[in-house]
């Protein structure tokens, strides 16, 4: 968070001057959270519902018509019913102002800007998607007149989106940082009463963009200017980070506050209860100054039980606390007793119409040599012959935004390059997951041409919620003589630079140099393709898992059999299975495999019983079956291909039941077919090992 003092310099004179405003700062979310629009919506353009003031390339600077506001509201007290609002980001209740401030700020108050007026002073609504627009958020009582500019210049930032907002009932001001790409900004923001009274941020004229690129409002940054006498003694909890699932044994408890009282804090107490309680702590020593924040750690940890469910009631406090309502959070969480090795899903959205989309798979490819990543390119568009509809429909809802985009567990998303795919994986690969998949077989089964996948998972805690499995077939080396395959490639001619596949992938294909549209025979194909998705259903097959609660253990499942006519080559196919959160979309974990045959199999003899376990096996696999006659055994493992990885003799000296260890620790993941010979009897078993 940034941290702002609310007065600074003559500014601080000025405040005592009126001494009626004063102001904190917050980020992620919006004010009171009704606006949750994108800051940059989808493909551009508007989303529904707001209505444009100026726009786009507004140049010389101009006022918009004046506005009536939709609901009563007052500033510095008094009562104000219309506003105008300029080009260059300054909104005055003083609708006779003539004047228009010029793009240039100064620091406030400058006698440029009209009394009465909310100031982000600075922007400049010149380039052809630049668009000042409003819309009225919530219902009558709890209303906010929100003032979007829309991709305007600040300083050297390209594309700077900020909003002012009027808020009903509470006359609180709200100026809102909303996206910025990269550059510096040059702003005043801030309230101006006069041209010698103000309050704004310190840094004016140069107060920087402090919101990243996301379009959600998970980065938002904003200033609260609220009309009043600020109380000297005051606490905010801002944040309680406490995960969904946690590991065993002691845990302290993190999070912010922020001081939005005038005096600075010096003693904070911390107390929780888990229902065994309460505990609690003074943190002493502190100089926490108006409008900073901390970020504490709970010195009494809890001692967590593997597999129990908790429900954690946490409070901060002061001395002289003028508001206590703020100071409180409630968190449940679970914990685990283990933490599973996480698995992230990448799914890009592309298709052979993007002329943009060469970069997302040539960054799904720079992400084959990540161990725990595994890549999805869901294909878009009317004329590409490799869309799933059900899968192209949905997924937008996850990974917001145009083509190409790529995401990681529908959690994360961004720009589908290399680095920043990267980037979010490495985001995730380390959260606390409450499950993985242990075991995961993908047959094709030749007599029926049908393709059988079969999960099993591992839970490390009773987890409340619902939750499903989904399988998707993916296909490398796709190919196909349709013009829909062509890849339309802006890429060509180098002017965006290289975009080269990765040595040893794709005959290292640049497609700055491949033409345009570039032929996927160039390239040999294309890789990570989605080519099925189980039950048409995003969020996976319901009652794939419990409903409400999953129990900790093992849960397995089998998906009904899936037509090999999907993929056009079994052999270059895999099955991914993913663990879905059917409420939110997350994927929490996930495993994927190569298709195997079962022809090697299914035509074996088994001439005598034969029992392996456990199955799967991590280190030891136990081998029992029984003989009538003293004789040896000719044990040998093969993989599902029919390449021999190990065999050996075992001298049998008694009749009846037997039993042989067998070490595998030092053999892949993977399915593997054990054959026990007895002089002229044979029988055969399928495992697997799953480390």
């Amino acid at each position: 968070m940034k941290i702002l003092s609310f007065v600074a310099g003559a500014v601080l004179l000025s405040n005592f001057c009126f001494g009626q405003y004063y102001y904190h700062t917050s980020n992620g979310d919006t004010p009171g959270s009704l606006n949750q629009d994108p800051a940059y919506p989808v493909g551009s353009g508007q989303e529904s519902g707001w209505t444009s003031l100026l726009g786009p390339s507004v140049e010389p600077a101009e006022w918009s018509a004046i506005q009536s506001i939709p609901f009563p509201f007052n500033f510095n007290g008094n009562p104000v019913t219309e506003y105008k609002v300029s080009s260059t980001g300054v909104l005055t209740f003083s609708t006779s102002a003539i004047s228009v401030p010029g793009p240039s700020s100064s620091a406030l108050p400058d006698a440029n800007v009209p009394d009465n007026s909310i100031c982000i002073w600075g922007l400049t609504a010149s380039g052809t998607n630049d668009n000042l627009s409003t819309k009225t958020f919530g219902s009558p009582g709890n209303q906010q007149e929100w003032i979007h500019f829309s991709s305007c210049v600040n300083g050297t930032i390209g594309w700077s989106y900020w909003s002012i907002v009027l808020e009903e009932g509470s006359d609180h001001i709200y100026i809102v940082d909303q996206r910025n790409t990269s550059g510096d900004g040059a702003l005043s923001v801030g309230l101006q009463i006069n041209a010698t009274t103000a309050i704004s941020d310190p840094a004016s004229p140069n107060v920087d963009g402090a919101a990243g690129t996301s379009a959600t409002s998970e980065d938002d940054f904003f200033y609260t200017f609220i009309y009043g006498t600020q109380a000297q003694n005051e606490v905010r909890l801002n944040s309680f980070d406490l995960l969904p699932y946690i590991g065993y044994g002691p845990v302290n408890f993190t999070g912010e506050i922020q001081n939005i009282g005038s005096d600075p804090i010096t003693t904070l107490t911390i107390s929780w209860d888990d229902g065994n309680g309460p505990y609690s702590d003074d943190i002493t020593g502190l100089n926490i100054l108006s409008d900073e924040t901390y970020a504490f750690t709970s010195p009494t940890p809890l001692n967590a039980v593997g597999g129990q469910v908790y429900t954690i009631d946490l409070s901060v406090d002061i001395v002289g606390d003028a508001d206590s309502t703020n100071n409180d959070a409630e968190i449940s969480t679970v914990s685990l007793t283990q933490i599973p090795t996480k698995y992230v899903v990448g799914e890009e959205k592309t298709g052979t119409w993007c002329g943009w989309c060469p970069r997302g798979a040539v960054g799904l490819a720079n992400m084959e040599s990540v161990a725990q990543f595994i890549g999805i390119a869901v294909h878009n568009g009317s004329n590409d012959p490799m869309v799933v509809t059900a899968y192209d429909d949905n997924i937008g809802a996850y990974i917001p935004g145009g083509y190409p985009r790529g995401g990681v567990d529908r959690v994360e998303n961004g720009n589908p390059s290399a680095d920043n795919f990267l980037a979010m994986h490495d985001e995730r690969v380390t959260t606390v997951v409450p499950c993985e998949v242990t075991s995961l077989t993908a047959e094709h089964n030749a007599a029926t041409d049908k393709i059988n996948v079969s999960v099993d998972s591992e839970w490390y805690g009773n987890i409340p919620g619902n939750y499903r499995f989904s399988c998707v077939l993916v296909e490398d080396d796709v190919l196909g003589d349709d013009d829909g395959f062509l890849q339309v490639n802006y890429y060509d001619g180098g002017a965006n630079g290289p975009m080269a596949f990765p040595p040893g992938i794709n005959n290292e294909f640049d497609f700055a140099t491949g033409g345009d549209p570039a032929d996927p025979y160039q390239f040999d194909g294309y890789d990570h393709v989605a080519r099925y998705l189980s039950n048409n259903d995003i969020l996976g097959n319901a009652g794939s898992l419990p409903s409400g609660q999953v129990s900790m253990g093992v849960h397995s499942y089998t998906f009904n059999p899936i037509p090999a006519s999907f993929v056009d080559d079994v052999n270059k196919a895999h099955a991914v299975v993913m663990i879905v959160n059917s409420e939110t979309g997350e994927i929490l974990n996930a495993q994927i495999a190569s298709i195997q045959s079962d022809a090697s199999i299914s035509e074996m003899n088994n001439d005598f019983e034969l029992n392996l376990y456990p199955n799967p096996v991590s280190d030891m696999l136990t081998v029992s079956f029984s003989i009538e006659d003293v004789s040896s055994a000719i044990i040998s493992i093969k993989d599902v291909l029919g390449s021999e990885i190990l065999t050996f003799d075992e001298i049998i000296n008694n009749q009846g039941g037997q039993q042989i260890d067998i070490n595998t620790s030092m053999l892949s993941d993977g399915i593997y077919i054990l054959s026990i010979h007895l002089g002229k009897s044979v029988s055969n078993k399928k495992f697997s090992i799953s480390h």
